[in-house]
């Protein structure tokens, strides 16, 4: 005789797992577009959120890298010491990676920051929490930290897999630097054209394009098909 409930169950998981993550993107994104209508934010500002964003995403991939590895209850995937080796390698290498495009985006955006700006303290001071960026970031590393809670929870405890099937390192590092090239990418070419005309609308067009992005990486993978359980 077959079973329907946990089928039922496992399929509302993912589900579940989708609203909170859709949910955490439109309100993550409301901000950049008040930043730019009220605030006054400029495409570097703008520009450095969203490299921000990548710097918080990335933290949480590391996280997920090193400890999500293995499948609970067998012997399948990388040992722990081979997961936290590829963990501290992706920080050396993501870390060159977004060192590189904040130099770009240094020299191609900052204008008039570079006479306010001299160090690290200064962009933070002034950039972080003078133009107001650590709203968005404490949101989205709140969401993001919830959504690594939820996966390791259904992983480790319910034995369930991740809701994309991304388990082994190689795949989540994969993932993220497709993300950060192909998002990068046309937030650059999007910053270019805003920077040239010297306009708002092209920098909301850009935050529009980075939504529809951000929603291609959540939700356009394909997720694993539950499987009916038998008995």
């Amino acid at each position: 005789m077959t079973s329907t409930a946990p089928t039922s169950s496992a399929a509302t998981m993912p589900r579940r797992r989708g609203g909170i993550a859709a949910a955490i993107l439109v309100l993550s994104n409301l901000v950049p577009l008040a930043g730019l209508v009220w605030w006054g934010w400029d495409a570097f500002v703008l520009l450095s959120l969203y490299w921000l964003e990548t710097v918080v995403i990335g933290f949480w991939t590391i996280l997920r890298v090193a400890t999500m590895s293995r499948t609970p209850g067998t012997g399948a995937g990388r040992g722990f010491a081979a997961a936290f080796g590829m963990a501290g390698f992706f920080t050396v290498h993501a870390g060159i990676f977004m060192t590189v495009h904040m130099a770009f985006l240094w020299v191609l955006f900052a204008g008039p920051w570079t006479s306010r700006i001299h160090d690290a303290r200064d962009f933070i001071r002034l950039i972080v929490i003078g133009s107001g960026l650590w709203i968005p970031l404490l949101a989205l590393f709140a969401g993001q930290g919830a959504l690594y809670v939820n996966d390791a929870v259904n992983r480790f405890v319910f034995g369930r897999p991740p809701p994309d099937g991304a388990s082994d390192p190689g795949d989540i590092v994969g993932g993220f630097y497709k993300r950060i090239v192909l998002m990068h990418v046309a937030i650059l070419g999007g910053g270019f054209v805003a920077q040239t005309i010297g306009r708002t609308a092209p920098l909301i067009l850009l935050v529009l394009l980075k939504t529809a992005l951000e929603f291609h990486f959540q939700f356009g993978r394909p997720r694993l098909r539950p499987q009916p359980a038998s008995g």
